[in-house]
C-alpha cells in the first residue's frame, strides 16, 4: 500500500469517527476570538513526568521529540529527537512521523502521516497525545508525573505531622479490562476535587491525589463521588496516621486498597481500621523475610530463639525495614501460631483511646461508651499483640502495659475487677528508645522490660545481598496483582537499584518496583521505569567529589568560529565539569546551574551526558 492509499484509508476512518466533533470545532474556532482566524486547538502530552499541553494553530505545525530542534521537546526515551509533526490543514489535523524509532501510532496502527481527531488514540512512542479545544484543558495542564508528587506527599506528610492533622491519599484507575488511558477521564475527575488537594500521574492510567485535612470518612466520600460521577473508576484510600506514618508507608496502602477493589466494591479503604488495630495473618505476598546476607540470617536466627518463649521481645529498626514481618514469624515459629495476632499501631490511637483501645471499657466509663467492649489483650486471649510504634504510645498507658508484662493482669476502662491475660507481647519502634528515656518520653522501667529481648533490624543499604532476591520477589507479586508479565530487570536498571540507599528500606524498594511493572514498556525494568531519585541521587558507594575548581578555562579565539559548535562544546564541558563535583546528584547540579531539574536532564539528553558506567 502506497502512502497515498494509506492516508486515504486513513481519512475515511477518520469520517467514520466524525472528525472533529462540530462542538469541539466551534469552541476551537470561538476561542481564537475572531473565527477567520481559523481553527485552534490545544494537544495534551501524557508522560511520565505529567502532563505537557500546547496550543496548535491553523497553518502553523508542532514538531514534537525528544530534544532541539524539536519545538516541543519532552525528556523521554521512547521519543526519537524529532519524532512527528501535527499541524491542523484545510480544518483538519494530520501527525506525520518523522523517521521516529519507536513509531507514531494512530488507533493501535503504525503510520506515516494521517489525520486525528478528539476520538483518535495517538502515541508517540509511550507519550500519548489527546487532542482537545483550546482552553478545555486548564484542568489537567501542568499536573505532575509521580516522583515530584511523591517529594509533595513527604513533605504533605511531615506538615500533617506537625500539626496533628489527617491527611489522605487515593489511586483512581479506570477497571476496564485492559484499564483506560486517564486522558478520558482525567478532566472530569479533577474538576470534583477541592481546590487545594494536589493531583498527579501514577501511570497511564491511574491517577493519584493528596487530600489535605481529610480523614477517612472525607476521603471515602470523595472516592464515591468519582466512582459514581465517571462510570467504571475504583478508588483506592488510604490516610495519615491510621494507615502509615511516611509517605511510602501511605503508597503501599493505598496501592492494596486499589488492588483489593471489585466490581461490586470499587471504593477500598486501607487494610487498617479507624482503630489502628488489625489481626494479622501470613499471605503468599508475604511469606517472610529474604535472606541471604549474614546480618538478616543473625535477625532471623534470634526470632526463632524468641519465639520459644512468652518473654516480651523488641524489635528496632529504620522505617520500612520489615518489623511486622519479623514479628509474624516469631507468633507463627511459636506454639501460639493457632491463636490470633493482633497488630496495633500506636501512634494512630488518639491518646485518650489508647487504654480504652488496649484494655476495654465498660458501658458509660466515658462520654461515647454506650456499651461494654473488649480491648486488644482480652481479644488476643492465648495469642500474640504486635505494639507497632510503641514509642508514640502516652505514658500513662506505658504504665498500664508494665503492669500487664508484670501481673499478667489488667482492668477495663471504667471497671475495678481485674481480669486475667494470657498473651505474647511484640513491641517495635524505629525511635530511639533508650535516648527516649533520658527525656522523660518513655519509662525506662518499661524499656529494660522489653529490651531483654531485642532483634534490631539492619537497613537495607547495610545488607545489599538481599536487594536482587527481594526485586524478584516484588517483580513476581507486581506480576501476579497487575496481569503483568515482566521478566526482571536491565543491567543498568539493576546497578542503579543495587546502588541506592534505599531510605525508605524494604517498603521504598517495593513501591519502586510495582510502579516499575505497572508502566514498564517492554518486558524487563529500564532505567526509564525508575523514579529520578533513584537514577540520580548519589548512591551508598558514591564516588569521591572531583574538584570545585575544575573549570572551562581554554580561549575561545575568534577565527573560523562556528558558533553553535563552540557553545556546544563550552556548555558540554560546563555541565559535566558541575555533575562530577557534586558526584553526579543531578538535583545539586541544577541549583549550581540555577536551572530546573527538568530543565537540566533535558540538556544532558540534548548534550549525550551519562554518568560514566
Amino acid at each position: 500500500m502506497d502512502r497515498r492509499q494509506e492516508e486515504e484509508k486513513r481519512a475515511r476512518s477518520f469520517d467514520r469517527q466524525g472528525a472533529l466533533s462540530t462542538s469541539v470545532l466551534d469552541r476551537a474556532r470561538l476561542s481564537a476570538g475572531d473565527q477567520s482566524a481559523g481553527l485552534r486547538v490545544s494537544l495534551l502530552l501524557y508522560h511520565r513526568d505529567g502532563v505537557e499541553a500546547a496550543p496548535l494553530v491553523e497553518g502553523q505545525s508542532l514538531v514534537i521529540g525528544r530534544a532541539y530542534p524539536a519545538d516541543l521537546a519532552i525528556a523521554d526515551e521512547s521519543l526519537s529527537r524529532q519524532h512527528a509533526r501535527v499541524e491542523i490543514t484545510d480544518g483538519e489535523i494530520w501527525v506525520e512521523d518523522l523517521g521516529s524509532t519507536n513509531g507514531t501510532w494512530v488507533d493501535g496502527e503504525l503510520v506515516e502521516r494521517c489525520p486525528v481527531g478528539p476520538e483518535s488514540e495517538l502515541v508517540l512512542g509511550t507519550v500519548v497525545v489527546a487532542v482537545h479545544a483550546l482552553g478545555s484543558w486548564d484542568d489537567v495542564a501542568g499536573l505532575d508525573g509521580h516522583d515530584r508528587f511523591q517529594r509533595i506527599l513527604e513533605a504533605e506528610v511531615d506538615r500533617a505531622r506537625a500539626f496533628g492533622r489527617e491527611l489522605a491519599l487515593i489511586l483512581v484507575q479506570d477497571s476496564g479490562e485492559p484499564h483506560g488511558h486517564v486522558r478520558r477521564w482525567l478532566p472530569e475527575v479533577r474538576r470534583l476535587l477541592r481546590p487545594f488537594d494536589v493531583p498527579a500521574l501514577y501511570s497511564a492510567d491511574t491517577f493519584e491525589a493528596i487530600l489535605p485535612e481529610a480523614g477517612i470518612a472525607t476521603a471515602r466520600a470523595t472516592a464515591r463521588l468519582l466512582s459514581d460521577h465517571v462510570d467504571g473508576l475504583r478508588c483506592g484510600i488510604g490516610v495519615f496516621p491510621n494507615h502509615g506514618g511516611s509517605a511510602e508507608e501511605l503508597l503501599e496502602v493505598t496501592g492494596e486498597a486499589l488492588r483489593a477493589t471489585s466490581a461490586t466494591e470499587r471504593v477500598v479503604v486501607g487494610r487498617t481500621t479507624p482503630s489502628a488495630v488489625e489481626c494479622t495473618a501470613s499471605t503468599e505476598e508475604s511469606p517472610g523475610p529474604v535472606a541471604r546476607s549474614s546480618a538478616m540470617l543473625r535477625v532471623l536466627e534470634a526470632a526463632r530463639r524468641f519465639s520459644n518463649t512468652s518473654m516480651p521481645v523488641l524489635i528496632q529498626g529504620e522505617t520500612g525495614t520489615g518489623k511486622e514481618v519479623v514479628a509474624r514469624l516469631i507468633h507463627d515459629w511459636s506454639e501460639r501460631r493457632d491463636k490470633p495476632m493482633i497488630c496495633v499501631n500506636c501512634g494512630a490511637i488518639p491518646a485518650q483511646l489508647v487504654e480504652s483501645t488496649l484494655f476495654g471499657h465498660e458501658k458509660g466509663a466515658f462520654t461515647g461508651a454506650s456499651t461494654q467492649a473488649r480491648g486488644v489483650f482480652e481479644t488476643a486471649e492465648g495469642g500474640t499483640v504486635l505494639l507497632d510504634e510503641i514509642g508514640e504510645m502516652p505514658i500513662q498507658a506505658q504504665a498500664a502495659l508494665l503492669r500487664v508484662i508484670e501481673t499478667r493482669r489488667f482492668n477495663r476502662v471504667g471497671s475495678a475487677k481485674e481480669l486475667k491475660v494470657n498473651v505474647r507481647i511484640i513491641a517495635a519502634t524505629h525511635r530511639d528508645l533508650e535516648k527516649m528515656c533520658e527525656t522523660g518520653e518513655f519509662r525506662r522501667d518499661l524499656f529494660y522490660r522489653l529490651d531483654a529481648m531485642a532483634v534490631r533490624i539492619p537497613p537495607l543499604h547495610k545488607r545489599p545481598e538481599d536487594i536482587e532476591p527481594l526485586i524478584a520477589r516484588f517483580i513476581h507479586n507486581a506480576n501476579r496483582a497487575n496481569a503483568r508479565s515482566i521478566a526482571g530487570t536491565d543491567d543498568e536498571a539493576l546497578e542503579r537499584l543495587l546502588n541506592h540507599a534505599w531510605p525508605g528500606n524494604v517498603r521504598e524498594l517495593r513501591n519502586t518496583i510495582e510502579r516499575a511493572v505497572v508502566i514498564a514498556r517492554g518486558d524487563r525494568i529500564t532505567t526509564a521505569d525508575l523514579p529520578e531519585r533513584i537514577c540520580w541521587l548519589p548512591s551508598r558507594r558514591a564516588p569521591a567529589q572531583s574538584s570545585s575548581n575544575d573549570v572551562v578555562d581554554e580561549p575561545l579565539g575568534v577565527e573560523s568560529i562556528d558558533l553553535r559548535s563552540v557553545v556546544s562544546a563550552y556548555e558540554t564541558k560546563l555541565v559535566l565539569n558541575t555533575l562530577k563535583a557534586v558526584s553526579w546528584d543531578r538535583n545539586r547540579a541544577a541549583k549550581a546551574l540555577s536551572l530546573p531539574v527538568r530543565t537540566l536532564s533535558f540538556k544532558m539528553q540534548q548534550l549525550d551526558i551519562k554518568k560514566p558506567g
